[in-house]
């Protein structure tokens, strides 16, 4: 499988993706600095958590009607949303006028459109590619993502402070583009009034359609085990960074040579956050075309193993070469993990109901980030060894939790070849 070999939407979506990211997160990352300073720490903390309630109920919403009325409706509806929002902002942060007020409703609603667009994102891309190239997707995905967030926060915090206003209609030019992209180019392979005439039967109510979805055990436990393994990673930006910003003061790179450079707590978490995100760039293909001679599942634990006991011991150790080292073996095991576990994601969902069940699988992030911000607080009552070992119990959880339905995983892994075969045999004919 190439990428030229991919289906247009897939193709556009990925670079698209990738030109939006990198606008994005040369901005939106930097904003709890901006409204700290304009309007303090509680509105800072605020806008996070608007943002957040705001996306979780726009996605479920945005998950039911990608289901019913299509993808590209949705997609098109947010796009146009969270460009009308960017140029908004850069007029709140223009020359002639400045209003953090207004910057932060709209930085809600930015959250509320980014809620409606991913479930039908997700489904788009399901429904053009077939599940033995999912993990391949999945992989290019995950690495222009890092890319693109290791470029934008270099040149974010060279342009943050000085450029806004500039950084603002720049986000907003790119926000037509993907939307004129999207209408013109972006095919609509989804057909809800077919997709429910197979089934034969009406559309559920919200309320019913999400019922169904929460019946389904595979998907649950497969939510629940996603959560607990992702709140491994989120540790590090809170209680992993609290932790060596307090304990970490001037110390020698090598504990054997008091001569050695030395290095603070919060330098140190930026050198392990840039380890992280170069390896990630430099090593993608590298580990993909490695992994391929072993199966998924072997590769699948040993990553969860190696992404569990680097995360954990980060939360632990104080000795900097030792702490690069531990994001080195989490790193690996993340780019192990990762694209097969989309790729599972992605089998998980029938095709009626894709956007939907990306949409609850979207809450696994919004959760992730709350358990992290209850292990800052936890942490600051239990000692450090006893956090790390929380941290990689509740990782060595979730993965046993993974084995649990390894079996109904590849089930369902089959159906969805079966179907999509079935279903591309009927567009052909």
């Amino acid at each position: 499988m190439r990428f030229r070999d991919f289906h247009r939407n897939v193709k556009l979506r990925i670079g698209l993706s990738f030109l939006s990211g990198t606008a994005n997160n040369m901005v939106l990352p930097f904003m709890s600095i901006y409204f700290s300073g304009k309007l303090g720490d509680t509105s800072a903390g605020l806008v996070v958590i608007l943002g957040i309630l705001a996306g979780v109920i726009a996605g479920i919403i945005g998950g039911y009607y990608a289901d019913r009325i299509g993808r590209k409706k949705l997609m098109l509806t947010a796009e146009l949303g969270w460009m009308l929002c960017f140029v908004g902002m850069a007029l709140a942060n223009s020359p002639w006028l400045e209003s953090p007020g207004m910057t932060f409703v709209l930085m809600i609603f930015v959250s509320m459109f980014w809620g409606i667009h991913g479930p039908a994102n997700e489904a788009m891309l399901l429904d053009v590619t077939a599940p033995d190239v999912r993990k391949f997707m999945y992989a290019i995905m995950y690495w222009m993502n890092n890319l693109s967030f290791a470029i934008a926060g270099l040149a974010g915090a060279f342009l943050f402070k000085s450029y806004l206003f500039e950084l603002f209609i720049g986000l907003s030019v790119i926000g037509l583009v993907t939307l004129l992209v999207t209408y013109f180019f972006i095919d609509e392979v989804y057909q809800p009034q077919a997709a429910r005439e197979s089934r034969g039967s009406r559309s559920p109510s919200m309320w019913a359609n999400y019922r169904m979805v929460l019946r389904d055990k595979t998907f649950l436990i497969f939510t629940l085990a996603s959560l607990l393994l992702v709140s491994v990673e989120f540790h590090l930006g809170n209680y992993v960074g609290v932790r060596l910003e307090k304990e970490m003061v001037n110390m020698p790179f090598f504990p054997w040579n008091e001569q050695s450079w030395r290095i603070d707590g919060l330098k140190m978490l930026g050198f392990i956050r840039t380890e992280n995100t170069v390896l990630v760039v430099v090593l993608s293909v590298l580990m993909g075309v490695m992994m391929r001679r072993f199966s998924d599942s072997k590769v699948l634990f040993i990553g969860y193993t190696c992404y569990i006991l680097g995360y954990s011991y980060l939360a632990y150790s104080n000795q900097p070469w030792l702490l690069l080292v531990s994001m080195f073996i989490a790193t690996v095991g993340e780019l192990m993990y990762v694209p097969i576990k989309q790729a599972y994601l992605g089998n998980i969902a029938p095709d009626h109901a894709r956007s939907s069940y990306m949409a609850l699988f979207g809450m696994v992030y919004k959760g992730a980030m709350l358990l992290g911000g209850f292990g800052v607080m936890l942490g600051g009552l239990i000692s450090s060894w006893l956090m790390a070992s929380l941290i990689a119990f509740s990782g060595f959880v979730g993965m046993i939790m993974f084995y649990t339905i390894l079996a109904q995983l590849e089930e369902r892994k089959v159906k969805a070849e079966v179907s999509h075969q079935a279903s591309s045999a009927s567009v052909s004919a």
